[in-house]
């Protein structure tokens, strides 16, 4: 039977607009990624879902309980389902890692295959990991919907797992907008995209504050 999978990146942090590396270190929502979890919420308050899986790190698991609001759903946290794991780069402005580490930076960015972290985790490894997690939360809720709720690398990687391209073609993915909306149907063994990175949602946030 078929699994619905709706995906979601957490809502803006205060790292996201001070421009500063996240990975699995963590960093609090801003007003407006709390609005924006619970617009989706909003969005989402008439599909029946199974469980809500999430990110172990705080900024997803916050997301995931304002979009949840007052539904008796069980929130489910997945370490297999945090952001890539960068090292010391965790912490630093991108400027700053780009100042001391700039072809790196500019591979972690534009090349991924090509990237070789100073001490974290390969786009391959990472792509390994957050693959396996989907997998299992599909097999596990056969015929059901779920949420899952991760982080922006994670979901790029995702777009060419579901779609089976190359490690390059991270680069290329679509950008991961704070709270959006992502929906892909598993129907084992294909992976079917119906909606990506879609805000509309984003509409219901004047009725959040």
């Amino acid at each position: 039977m078929a699994t619905r999978i709706y995906l979601t990146r957490h809502g803006q942090t205060e790292w996201n607009l001070q421009k500063r590396m996240q990975g699995h270190k963590n960093s609090d929502l801003t007003s407006l990624g709390k609005e924006q979890a619970k617009a989706l919420g909003l969005r989402m308050k008439d599909v029946e879902l199974n469980a809500i899986y999430t990110s172990s790190l705080p900024r997803a698991m916050q997301t995931a309980e304002l979009i949840r609001g007052k539904n008796e759903i069980p929130v489910i946290p997945d370490d297999n389902l945090r952001e890539i794991y960068l090292g010391c780069w965790e912490g630093m402005l991108f400027d700053e890692v780009e100042k001391k580490y700039p072809a790196q930076f500019d591979n972690f960015w534009n090349h991924p295959e090509k990237y070789v972290p100073v001490d974290g985790e390969s786009f391959n490894d990472l792509r390994i990991r957050v693959g396996k997690a989907l997998l299992n939360i599909a097999k596990q809720n056969s015929g059901k919907d779920v949420l899952v709720v991760a982080h922006g690398i994670v979901i790029k990687a995702l777009y060419t797992y579901f779609r089976n391209q190359p490690i390059a073609e991270i680069a290329h993915s679509p950008y991961t907008h704070s709270a959006c909306l992502c929906e892909i149907v598993f129907n084992p063994p294909v992976w079917d995209v119906m909606k990506w990175n879609d805000t509309d949602h984003y509409k219901y946030i004047e009725e959040t504050k």
